[in-house]
Order: C-alpha cells, then structure tokens, then sequence
C-alpha cells in the first residue's frame, strides 16, 4: 500500500518519501512481535495503526529529516498534530508515538506532556501554526521501543 501524508510534491520526492515511510514500517515490524502496522488514510493526523490480535496497541506519526540528530535543540510539528494525537491515544488507553529518521538514527518519542509551543511559519507556506517543540532528551532509540 503507498504511504499517506507525505509533505512534498515532486514526483521523485514523493517516490522517495514512500521508499522510506514503506521501509521504516517494515523495520518496526522486524522490532515489534505479534504486531501489524496499518498505514492511515490521506488526512488521518497520524501515518500508522499498531495492532496486537486486531486490537488497537498504539498510533505512530513517520517523519524523515535529512541531517543529523541533534543538529537542532528540539524537533518541532504541528500542535494540531499533536492534540489529535493525545487525545486519540487518552479515548483508546493507547500510547502515541512520533517515529523520526534521522540521516545517522531512528528514534522516536512519546507523544504527551504539556511541551513548549511556538508560532511557526512553515517552510512551503506563507500561513503561521501553532507547533510543539519537543527537546532531544525526549528521544529514545528505536530498539527501546515496547509495545
């Protein structure tokens, strides 16, 4: 199935985009026992499901950012994002992660708390939003992750 949600639009970055959503799926997949991954709808806030016996364990949002962790002091997304993802999460007793590839690590961190908030203009866009900025030490590795 083609990944939902990417942010960019020429052709070969899409192509690019869905290369690394579609493999990072299949290596949470290799890390997760007893677990699938259903890839979202376009428009859902979050890009996967994680499922335990047909029965809803998790939601985890994929991102891609091609430099190095740490090269930043926080790593920021929408608000919006984030409070559809607390509040899915709070409504399920699921968790809900942020998956994030970095050029050198995978890691990822639990979507919750109270973080800094910043109006932001997006790269693409003249519009402002309201983003989350969530500091490195909220970042684990990906092996560490537990379902």
């Amino acid at each position: 199935m083609m990944e939902r949600g990417l942010n960019r639009f020429k052709t070969k970055e899409i192509e690019e985009d869905n290369a690394n959503q579609s493999r990072a799926r299949l290596n949470l997949t290799y890390l997760l026992d007893d677990i699938t991954i259903e890839t979202q709808e376009m428009m859902s806030f979050w890009d996967w499901e994680f499922y335990n016996q047909s029965k809803i364990v998790a939601i985890g949002e994929y991102r891609r950012r091609f430099i190095k962790f740490g090269t930043f002091e926080d790593f920021q997304f929408s608000k919006k994002k984030f409070d559809a993802m607390v509040c899915k999460g709070q409504n399920h007793q699921i968790p809900a992660y942020m998956f994030v590839e970095f050029n050198d690590l995978f890691m990822f961190f639990k979507v919750e708390g109270d973080p800094i908030i910043k109006i932001m203009r997006r790269n693409h866009e003249v519009r402002t939003e309201e983003c989350v900025c969530i500091p490195n030490e909220s970042f684990k590795y990906i092996y560490e992750l537990e379902m």
